[in-house]
């Protein structure tokens, strides 16, 4: 019966981040991200955040909330995109690179 009182708090879980007015400790248990495309609210576990603010964003938390977009907002296949034309320009490197060692060869005979 002393359960039904009883209610359920989230833990929380202090981390000390970078930010533009200096170190900061913030609760990222209970911390709300916002998309800068969408706006659109988004929650994360607190250590897989705290890994990604570390490694993505410098550890600086004031970058991470002016340039975080969410996956949902990313374009669909700007990845993709950016893939095949990097495999395009190399090839295209790799033909002028060989045009030339013909034209070499062609001198030389």
């Amino acid at each position: 019966m002393k359960n039904e009182n009883k209610k359920s708090r989230k833990a929380v879980k202090l981390y000390t981040l970078n930010s533009s007015a200096g170190e900061v400790q913030i609760d990222l248990n209970n911390y709300t991200a916002k998309c800068s495309v969408s706006g659109e609210p988004k929650q994360f576990y607190h250590t897989y955040l705290a890994n990604m603010i570390a490694t993505k964003y410098g550890n600086d938390i004031s970058i991470f909330e002016s340039t975080y977009v969410s996956r949902a907002s990313r374009p669909k296949n700007g990845r993709r995109l950016d893939i095949v034309k990097s495999r395009i320009n190399r090839l295209y490197d790799q033909i002028r690179t060989l045009k030339t060692e013909r034209d070499e060869i062609n001198q030389s005979v």
